[in-house]
């Protein structure tokens, strides 16, 4: 069994996708990252940089329990573990590791800093804004012109790779004041991948596993 701690933003979501599709057995543990949850010394025995997500998987390697954080390794982890998402291919498993690692190195970095200026400053940041922006944008541009050479990111194999980018694309892009219009190849692999039961179910584990306040 796996104990998954999670909240709800785009890496807590990658990784219940994740187990969605590895079809190994979990539970979500809502981590209340509001009220400090993720501090705690306890959770911190877990994940020392005190971060979400993390995974307590009971039946690591040797049968022993390994706690695991970073939402690309936990993915990396799980597919390798129950054999889903995770290219056999020589070249589809190097490609996989490299667009899956596009997704936190690059994008995420320019959506944390829109969230950093829209919720922790003040003052007109506008130059900052648009400049993260544009690096949204040149960065989609690259996985556009990707997924009209393959309709996934590793090649033919739907992998871990695309589930590094799914939340983030249908949840944080579209929600830019020009969006998804401009990539096409990316809004035909929404529709492939968003079309999978486990992904379906995955984008809705942390929503229904949140307490009602």
């Amino acid at each position: 069994m796996i104990d998954f701690y999670g909240f709800n933003t785009a890496n807590g979501q990658k990784v219940a996708v994740m187990l969605e599709e590895s079809g190994l057995p979990y539970t979500f543990k809502y981590l209340d990252m509001m009220k400090g949850a993720h501090l705690t010394d306890d959770y911190k025995r877990i994940n020392p940089i005190g971060k979400m997500p993390a995974i307590v998987d009971h039946d690591g390697p040797g049968g022993k329990p390994l706690a695991l954080f970073e939402t690309l390794a936990i993915s990396a982890y799980l597919a390798e573990k129950s054999g889903k998402l995770w290219p056999q291919e020589p070249l589809e498993k190097a490609l996989a590791m490299e667009w899956a690692t596009v997704t936190p190195a690059n994008l995420n970095v320019a959506f944390n800093v829109h969230f950093i200026i829209k919720t922790r400053t003040k003052g007109d940041h506008a130059e900052v804004t648009d400049y993260y922006t544009s690096q949204v944008h040149r960065l989609m541009a690259v996985f556009d012109q990707r997924l009209g050479e393959a309709p996934y990111l590793a090649g033919k194999t739907y992998s871990y790779a695309d589930v590094q980018l799914y939340p983030v694309v249908v949840v944080s892009v579209a929600a830019l004041d020009d969006g998804l219009g401009p990539y096409a190849n990316v809004r035909a692999w929404i529709d492939r991948v968003g079309a999978r039961p486990a992904v379906q179910k995955g984008m809705s584990v942390i929503v229904e596993g949140t307490p009602k306040s």
